[in-house]
């Protein structure tokens, strides 16, 4: 199948800071439902780098020793299980050093399983231990991740069409240089944050990324909040696949 159709999905500020003290403002409290309402409407996967798990949902504390035994017996092979679901969360966890405490995550109105995309990198202990905890892995690449191989397994092994990509700034960043951005979605609160140490939705290192995307819808919001979709128009056939409920295209 062709690969799943990627959206960077990202809730920022009007100066374009994806965190900060102005989230769940008072006053944005129309435009921060609406980035969570979006997600699922977009994509069936909610995709994220290991900095953001580990800051909203794999907090626990990692004791690989216990799993040496049983990592002497696999190999750098991906693993699926019998795990199903409707909805996914996708953890791009290049070293392996996600501490779940669970295997699910509650967000958007649905309950979604975890699934993680390790290089070789990761320890095999790491790999027992996500199969101890009943997590899907898929390896993807030696010592930095495939993204291409990744969103191909994506499609491959669980039927995935689209995803939507939030953050944080290095994974979308990885993906843009990659070329494998279709859309962003920027749902922008009103507020400034006005703190240059946070970081805004794509980090790139320093390099300049020739991409370009136009603006094709814009969603103001009550409360002085908008929602901003632009297409990458470089790879015009391959956007034309995109998912035609990904955002509403009556105006009413």
């Amino acid at each position: 199948m062709a690969r799943p159709t990627v959206t960077v999905h990202m809730n920022v500020s009007i100066d374009g800071k994806i965190d900060g003290e102005f989230f769940g403002g008072a006053r944005g409290k129309v435009t921060s439902k609406l980035y969570s309402d979006e997600l699922f409407k977009m994509a069936t996967v909610n995709a994220n780098g290991a900095i953001t798990a580990k800051k909203y949902h794999a907090r626990g504390t990692l004791d690989l020793a216990r799993f040496e035994e049983a990592a002497a017996q696999l190999t750098y092979d991906d693993w699926r299980g019998d795990v199903q679901s409707e909805t996914w969360d996708v953890v791009f966890d290049r070293r392996g050093t996600c501490a779940w405490e669970g295997n699910t995550f509650e967000y958007g109105g649905k309950v979604s399983r975890v699934v993680e995309v390790v290089t070789r990198r990761a320890p095999l202990a790491y790999l027992a231990f996500l199969r101890s905890m009943e997590i899907p892995y898929l390896v993807c690449g030696d010592d930095e991740l495939d993204c291409e191989m990744a969103l191909e397994k994506l499609g491959d092994q669980f039927g995935v069409e689209s995803i939507a990509l939030g953050g944080g700034a290095r994974i979308n960043g990885t993906f843009l240089e990659a070329g494998l951005v279709d859309r962003i979605s920027l749902v922008v609160q009103p507020y400034v944050s006005g703190n240059l140490e946070r970081r805004s939705s794509f980090n790139t290192l320093g390099r300049f990324v020739d991409r370009h995307f136009s603006l094709v819808e814009a969603h103001p919001q009550e409360d002085g909040g908008v929602r901003l979709v632009f297409e990458n128009d470089d790879e015009p056939d391959h956007v034309a696949r995109l998912v035609e409920d990904v955002c509403d295209p009556d105006p009413e």
